[in-house]
This record gives structure tokens, C-alpha cells and sequence, in this order.
């Protein structure tokens, strides 16, 4: 049986990692450990809207792979789990934009690796489903290392931080893009407002004006 759910708030765009629950969906278990990732192992593979799926991890009740970049927005995109020939199939949705932002997943919702920044500190996020970057990405690639940093991919869609509902302001995001060695994956390093709330804190980024779930930070006095 196969039933899809993404990780990380429902991150459905194109390049966003995608997370699959079922069962019997592989017959072993299965890391990645090169760049880029590749898109069948023994026999097995995934495809969205006809196009391979890069895969960063395989076994028997979940899948880890990318959502290809060619994938078409704003309908339906079909899913089809092929192991040595056994398919299922789903359907998913596939937007411009569906941030989700990286957190502890046995926790609270807190943002890892750090959820705990001083005002006026750096917090780096790290998320997924930014959809579209410039300059773009081949599927299941990452920036090469070494890419200076005014070349590495950053989101075509504007990107936005609000911190406890209040937007973080011009100036405030130092990096917005997809860093060496990650498929993907989207980092940002936000500056935290000399004026932010103490304590607990929600924080939503936003890609082309559409919110991630929200996430919780603790931000200390400077």
C-alpha cells in the first residue's frame, strides 16, 4: 500500500524533498552517498508527472526523494512507486511555492540545528519547496562546492520572515539560497530585530506569499 505525506509542512513544489509513508514499498533499505543523487537503485525508482525522482533514501515503509524541478505546478502530478516491476500510485499537487521549514520533529516544532537567538543575532533556517531558483538546478543536483556565494541558487520568489506575526523588515536576510553539497534544501540566515518579543517566538517564512507552517524560536536579549 502507498500513501504519500511530505515532511517539513506539506512541502509540495518542484525541487522539494517529499517523504512517502506505506508499506511494502521497497525490499531494503537504501541511503544516498553521492552527488548528484540517483535516480533508481537496484531496480527501483520513482517517478512524478513521468519524470524520475531522485532518491535520497529507500526502505520498505518510507521514501525520501526529490519532487523534479520539471514538475508541473498548479495540478495534479502522478506518483508512481516502482519496485522491480510491483507499482502504486498516488496524486499529489504540486504548487509554485509550499515552504516548509526544517524542525525537530520529536519536539515542539522548534527550528534545528539552534532555535535559540539573541536579538540582533543570526538565525539560520534551513527548509525545503522554494520551488523555482536562479540560476537553475538540474534535478537531483547540488551547487558545486566552491560556488562563491553570489552564485549559488536563490529563490526566483521573494522571500519574506515574520517573527511573532511582525515581518523582520528590508535588510534583514543576509542569505537566501541553496547552499553547496545540499539537493533541495534552502538555507537562510535571517538578523533578528533589536525589537523581537522575548521568549517563545513563531516564525513563518514565506515564498512568493506563501507561508510555511509555523515554527518556534527563543529568542534572549542581546
Amino acid at each position: 500500500g502507498l500513501a504519500n505525506g511530505a515532511s517539513f509542512g506539506q512541502a509540495y513544489a518542484p525541487g522539494a524533498v517529499l517523504t512517502i509513508f506505506g508499506s511494502n514499498l521497497a525490499d531494503a533499505t537504501w541511503v544516498a552517498s553521492t552527488v548528484p543523487l540517483p535516480a533508481q537503485v537496484s531496480g527501483f525508482s520513482v517517478t512524478i508527472a513521468g519524470v524520475n525522482a531522485p532518491l535520497y533514501y529507500v526502505s520498505p515503509t518510507q521514501l525520501n526523494v526529490q519532487i523534479p524541478y520539471e514538475t508541473p505546478v498548479n495540478q495534479p502530478a502522478l506518483l508512481t512507486v516502482n519496485n522491480n516491476g510491483r507499482t502504486s500510485t498516488t496524486s499529489l499537487m504540486v504548487a509554485s511555492a509550499a515552504p516548509g521549514l526544517f524542525t525537530d520533529q520529536y519536539g515542539n516544532g522548534t527550528i534545528v540545528p539552534t532555535a535559540t537567538v539573541a536579538r540582533g543575532g543570526v538565525l539560520v533556517l534551513y527548509l525545503t519547496g522554494v520551488g523555482a531558483v536562479s540560476p537553475a538546478m538540474a534535478t537531483g543536483a547540488a551547487p558545486a562546492a566552491g560556488t562563491p556565494v553570489a552564485l549559488l541558487p536563490v529563490p526566483v520568489q521573494a522571500t519574506t520572515v515574520s517573527i511573532g506575526g511582525v515581518p523582520t523588515g528590508a535588510g534583514s536576510i543576509l542569505f537566501d539560497g541553496i547552499p553547496t553539497a545540499l539537493v533541495g534544501v534552502a538555507q537562510i540566515n535571517v538578523r533578528i530585530p533589536a525589537t523581537a518579543s522575548l521568549g517563545a517566538q513563531s516564525i513563518v517564512v514565506a515564498i512568493g506569499g506563501i507561508p510555511s507552517a509555523p515554527a518556534t524560536i527563543f529568542v534572549t536579549a542581546q
